[in-house]
């Protein structure tokens, strides 16, 4: 593989989107996100690429290389525009501009025309979303891409910052939602950026006590275990975390309030969505025969909740019995509430 670097294996791949402010980000070194979650799971040394998609042009910038992780920022850099949730990263060597069209003759080059048409299909149907997280190969594949074509841009970039910078840790993501006078997260993109924040920290309760949820099933080991989040299996659908080891396929759905009969529906196609694509996704390797689908659903605490528990399981084994028993499924309703600071997360 031409290659910029060497590439570690615990790094991650992600392609951020734009539709028409790249330049703001390359000048400033800088990529912001309306919400929290977006940018929680991306760490410092992470690879970045950069992709603007418009009706003018089909665009993809990089390699960068993440320099600082998730930050608070209310200094102007997107006009007209807040996102002030933010990473910002530096070039690895220098930054390439290459077209949509040049992934695919990539593909053909390398005779793998079925995975950078993959990446194609990634990148045009979810432009709307902040981040896109990739897979090992998807990664390595756009750094041979921009390694082989492409145009060098200037080096002319602004990365210093100015005015006042806010780590995003779990204490913010805490005093933002208020959570010692709330029993409830203010968003769910907030409850999502929490957890994905915890299993970062093995030192603390909510990962022990996510652990302990994953440990219901044989060989999910949490430490063992690649974690994403706004992952797509298919169909520009993302599930809110995912938590994928050899032999499960842990999907994570969060609702900040308690389950209401209005929900279910949307319960319902959430599950069926990530049931039904993971069976046999591209992005994920899967092989039905070697890996369980777990579906966690996690919602605030609620002495109803029992109550609609019932339905949702119903629900979800009658969406298993159309797949004819090609893998083992299950389902866990989890309550999550506030206790002496600490997060804790339930089965029901």
């Amino acid at each position: 593989m031409r290659s910029f670097l060497l590439v570690s294996s615990s790094m991650r791949h992600y392609i951020v989107t734009t539709t028409k402010f790249a330049d703001e980000c390359l000048k400033f070194l800088t990529y912001g996100a309306s919400q929290s979650n977006w940018l929680a799971n991306v760490d410092i040394g992470d690879i970045i690429f950069l992709s603007q998609f418009n009706y003018k042009s089909q665009n993809l910038f990089g390699p960068l290389q993440t320099s600082k992780k998730l930050f608070h920022a209310k200094n102007i850099i997107y006009p007209g525009q807040k996102y002030f949730y933010r990473i910002q990263f530096n070039p690895i060597n220098s930054v390439k501009c290459i077209e949509e069209t040049d992934l695919y003759v990539n593909g053909i080059q390398l005779k793998n025309i079925p995975l950078y048409v993959r990446i194609i299909n990634l990148i045009q149907q979810n432009k709307h979303l902040h981040c896109i997280p990739l897979t090992a190969s998807e990664g390595e594949a756009l750094l041979d891409a921009l390694a082989g074509t492409g145009i060098n841009l200037s080096n002319e970039h602004v990365n210093e910052f100015r005015g006042e910078l806010t780590p995003i840790d779990r204490e913010y993501i805490w005093q933002k939602n208020r959570l010692d006078r709330r029993s409830t997260f203010s968003s769910e993109s907030d409850l999502e950026s929490y957890l994905i924040l915890s299993l970062k920290n093995p030192e603390c309760q909510e990962y022990e006590s996510l652990q302990k949820l994953l440990m219901k099933y044989q060989s999910n080991e949490l430490d063992l275990s690649e974690i994403y989040n706004q992952f797509i299996f298919g169909n520009a659908y993302p599930c809110d975390i995912l938590i994928l080891n050899g032999k499960n396929i842990n999907v994570f759905e969060l609702k900040r309030d308690k389950l209401t009969r209005n929900i279910i529906p949307q319960i319902e196609k959430e599950i069926k969505k990530h049931l039904y694509y993971s069976i046999y996704s591209d992005r994920i390797k899967s092989n039905s025969d070697l890996r369980r689908f777990n579906f966690y659903l996690i919602c605030s605490k609620d002495q109803n909740n029992k109550h609609f528990k019932k339905l949702i399981y119903e629900k979800y084994f009658r969406l298993c019995d159309k797949l004819t028993n090609l893998r083992e499924n299950t389902i866990t309703i989890v309550e999550y509430h506030m206790n002496n600071n600490i997060l804790f997360l339930e089965e029901i």
